[in-house]
């Protein structure tokens, strides 16, 4: 009788100890998606397939933003963004280039090609740090290479994906025969997972290379398709009068 109690209190802790509520194989105390449904195939972070926390070998997407100020009589902006990230175990590397047509001049802002290393340590946490160019595709005289290197976090937490980071460029720009200053910025926020969507809200702030000073509230919702593919809405609104009054941006992409 004896041994029959011992397994018993055996067997609680065990149970104790290994907790899993969606019983998707992760137990709880590492997993970054807890509500996955009972069907649905999870990664090692007992995520959904459908909405990997870091793809497997590439993403791509393509935006386009409309922005307005009232600060400046009329101002309107239309861009279009595309972006490239391709990922080698812990490496990212990505292209960005974005083209502006507004009220006073159009072209294309300076060509970013970034590449990011990746540390996880804990299950829970992701540590990325990353170094960058701006390589001078925006024409005006003067313009030259940047550089920029960048630290951003990750932590899970029921659900919940909180980020942070900052970001700092050594601009060597001259424009009307003087130096630009360094630009540089940091950002803090959350994502919420649901079965197909995302929900962000974070905070933005921006010291310009023209000594312009911009904090913006930011939000993001993002629905996934079949086949990796799937849409997003922005919506970022200034804090300060410096900043873009109203940014507004759609656009689609893959991951895989």
């Amino acid at each position: 009788m004896r041994i029959v109690w011992t397994l018993f209190f055996l067997v609680l802790t065990l149970l104790a100890q290994y907790s899993d509520q969606d019983l998707d194989g992760v137990p709880d105390t590492l997993d970054r998606c807890p509500d996955t449904p009972f069907s649905d195939i999870v990664d090692q972070y007992g995520c959904s397939i459908q909405k990997l926390i870091k793809p497997r070998r590439y993403e791509y997407y393509v935006e386009f933003l409309y922005a307005k100020d009232s600060d400046k009589i009329h101002f309107q902006e239309r861009d279009l963004l595309t972006s490239l990230t391709l990922y080698q175990g812990d490496w990212d590397l990505s292209f960005s280039a974005f083209r502006f047509d507004n009220n006073f001049k159009e072209g294309f802002s300076d060509l970013s090609v970034k590449v990011e290393y990746r540390f996880n340590s804990d299950p829970m946490w992701d540590l990325y740090v990353g170094a960058g160019l701006e390589l001078p595709t925006y024409n005006f005289s003067g313009n030259k290479t940047d550089y920029t290197f960048s630290l951003s976090n990750e932590y899970f937490l029921f659900g919940y994906k909180l980020y942070g980071g900052g970001y700092y460029t050594f601009v060597q720009d001259r424009y009307h025969d003087r130096d630009l200053k360094d630009s540089y910025g940091a950002y803090l926020g959350f994502q919420r997972y649901f079965r197909h969507y995302s929900f962000d809200l974070a905070y933005l702030y921006n010291h310009g290379k023209f000594g312009s000073i911009t904090h913006m509230a930011y939000t993001k919702v993002e629905r996934y398709l079949s086949h990796h593919y799937y849409l997003f809405l922005t919506y970022s609104k200034s804090l300060n009068a410096q900043a873009i009054d109203q940014i507004y941006s759609f656009g689609f992409g893959r991951r895989y």
